[in-house]
């Protein structure tokens, strides 16, 4: 019976060992079909990295993030050695502010399965000041929580990097990714850690009181 086969899963999919050899002495050809349909879960959920009792524990983090830039063009380039799935899935972000957070979010690159990122980023702002660009990356499977973050330089201390080049101009402002806040207050996130996202709109306004 498949039980927990995918590297970097978790602990908890569907086991039947317990009960299955009782139900297999009653009725054999139920026995059968039930372990046929555990099997089938579990081998599927292996395949895409999801757990159907929960979460996936979250991929090891990477051992190295390079990032090399010349003339506005950027290649970024991930070193992950760890077992892994081949669910795997890799995100780069990157923002002109060292925290990703205040003044330029997170902006979030879906790597897919690739470890390499090819990109163009602007040397300046709307008014031709210089601005350098900070980078981190991270891994996760479809089912799980996003990987730890490894920064190019330190989480404390992030390397900024000059891109180099004439080009001008502000970012806007991140829009997140997957079920993360669409206003990019919640970098490193990837896919999400909600399941699903609540829909957003004005709020509605508290009925009047009517005398």
């Amino acid at each position: 019976m498949v039980a927990d086969q995918g590297v970097g899963k978790g602990k908890s999919m569907i086991d039947g060992s317990q009960f299955l050899k009782e139900i297999r002495s009653k009725d054999p050809h139920l026995g059968l079909l039930l372990e046929q349909i555990i099997d089938g879960v579990n081998g599927t959920a292996n395949h895409i990295g999801v757990n159907p009792n929960g979460q996936v524990a979250p991929p090891p983090p990477l051992e190295a993030l390079e990032v090399k830039a010349n003339n506005g063009d950027v290649h970024v380039s991930l070193t992950h050695n760890s077992p892994i799935g081949k669910n795997i899935r890799y995100f780069v972000e990157a923002s002109v502010d060292p925290t990703f957070q205040n003044v330029d979010p997170a902006h979030v690159f879906d790597l897919g399965t690739s470890r390499g990122l090819f990109t163009r980023l602007p040397a300046m702002d709307d008014d031709g000041n210089p601005q350098n660009w900070h980078f981190r990356a991270y891994p996760q499977y479809q089912g799980s929580e996003a990987g730890e973050k490894t920064y190019f330089g330190t989480m404390v201390n992030p390397t900024p990097v000059a891109t180099g080049g004439t080009t001008q101009l502000t970012p806007l402002k991140s829009k997140g990714s997957g079920t993360a806040a669409p206003d990019g207050s919640q970098g490193g996130q990837g896919l999400g850690t909600d399941l699903r996202r609540l829909p957003l709109g004005p709020k509605v306004p508290a009925a009047l009181n009517v005398l």
